[in-house]
This record gives C-alpha cells, structure tokens and sequence, in this order.
C-alpha cells in the first residue's frame, strides 16, 4: 500500500501566504548558494523574497500559483509558480514578476548610488547579485526577445520538507506543463543546483549555465560541520519544448 497522501492542487490564496513563506525558507536552508548570499550588509533572505513575491505575483493576471494539499489533512505540501507570455496585448514582464530588482528612475538610481557609495566595492555579495541580475536578464532577453514571443515560465516551486519524494513536485509541475502542451508554448525555468534534474524528468533541457566559485565571494567561510569551502554551484537555464500529440 502507498504511503503517498492523496494530492489536491487548487489555487493559491493570500491565506496561504505565510505557509508558502516557510515551506521557501525551509527548501532552501541547506542551499549553499543562499547561505553565501545571506552573508552581505544587506542580506539576502528566502523568507523575505518569498513573501514579497507572492504578495506582488498573486496580483498579476499573468501568473497563475498552485498549492499541493493533503486531502485527508488539508496541510500545503507545496506549491508552484508559473508566469505567462501571451503575445497580443503583453508587454515583457516587470523584473520584479521574475525576482529581479524593478528598474529605478534617474533620481532613484542617483539617490541609491548616493547611499550605497563605496559598498558595491567592499561588498563581494553585492557584486555577486549584480552578476547574477545582469546574466539573468541576458537570458531573459534569450527566451523572450520580443513582445511576439509566446511561453510560459516557472516563478518558484517549493515542496515541505515531510513531502519530498512523494510526487508533489511531480504534480504540480505537470500542472503547468500540461497547460503549455495545450497552448503549444515552450516553458523555461532558472534552476537551482538541486532541482535541475528534477527539472530534466519533467523535459527541461539545459541551454545555459552560470558556474560560480562561491569561495571567490563568500565573505565568510563555511561552517566546520560543513567543510573546508563553500565549492562551486551551477545556476541552469533549461527550456522545455510542448509535446504535441499524434493522432
């Protein structure tokens, strides 16, 4: 006999908020990369980015979240993002839709240049987001290099601890390929280190890396419990193409 709970996906809710946030956090604690960022004088923080992209994101009529739940308990095992590029009438995403910083004005910039003076140049962390922003718009411009261009994406997928392994990730990301089989859209992702095979079961395909030596910009070293450095880890770029059915 299975031991799978039986899974109902739904819409997400702003309800489910707060226990989105700690399913994020908690997905990503071990995650090197997350560590190393959270290591600069303004700290990057899962919870903090979570949060403030399903609140912006569950507004936008282009993106669609699905939570995971136990039927027999009614508790999220996870959920998924996904944003939409329609074409007709579809201006290219905010950055913020995809976790990116929004664009400032001239006098927003200068004002923030202004405070931050000199701690892009002692902070390796800043630079390392900076170089990790500009590569993810590069390929953003890739995917979706003009306003005729047609897919889907995934915003964020993250699964409860209890529930690895349990096909909830399974169903929730062919919730959405599904829905790009039926549109006949390519779907494109930016893969963590541990999730890009999953990805790959599901067709993703590799089309671009970003390999980064996180001892080059870690500001501290790890911890002895975990080892002598931090090593490197490989953001991915995987696209998937829509099956099309014969018959």
């Amino acid at each position: 006999m299975s031991n799978k709970p039986p899974i109902l996906l739904c819409p997400v809710t702003y309800a489910d908020i707060p226990a989105l946030v700690k399913i994020s956090a908690d997905s990503f604690v071990r995650d090197v990369h997350t560590q190393v960022k959270g290591q600069g004088r303004k700290p990057f923080d899962m919870a903090v980015s979570a949060n403030s992209d399903l609140l912006r994101n569950l507004a936008n009529e282009r993106c669609a979240y699905m939570k995971a739940i136990d039927e027999g308990t009614g508790e999220i095992l996870g959920y998924c993002g996904w944003g939409f590029r329609l074409a007709e009438g579809y201006d290219l995403l905010p950055s913020a839709d995809l976790g990116l910083p929004p664009v400032a004005s001239n006098d927003e910039k200068a004002e923030k240049d202004n405070e931050d003076q000199g701690e892009a140049e002692e902070d390796s962390i800043t630079r390392l987001c900076a170089l990790e922003d500009a590569d993810m718009r590069r390929w953003m411009d890739h995917f979706m290099p003009d306003q005729n261009t047609r897919c889907m994406y995934i915003l964020s997928l993250a699964i409860a601890t209890k529930a690895h392994g349990q096909g909830v990730g399974s169903a929730l990301a062919e919730w959405g390929t599904d829905v790009a089989d039926r549109l006949r859209l390519f779907t494109w992702v930016h893969s963590s280190e541990d999730a890009w095979k999953f990805y790959s079961k599901h067709g993703f395909e590799i089309v671009g890396e970003l390999d980064i030596d996180l001892d080059e910009w870690a500001l501290q070293p790890p911890s002895e419990e975990d080892g002598a450095k931090w090593g490197h880890y490989t953001l991915r770029y995987m696209k998937r193409l829509p099956t099309l059915e014969i018959g």
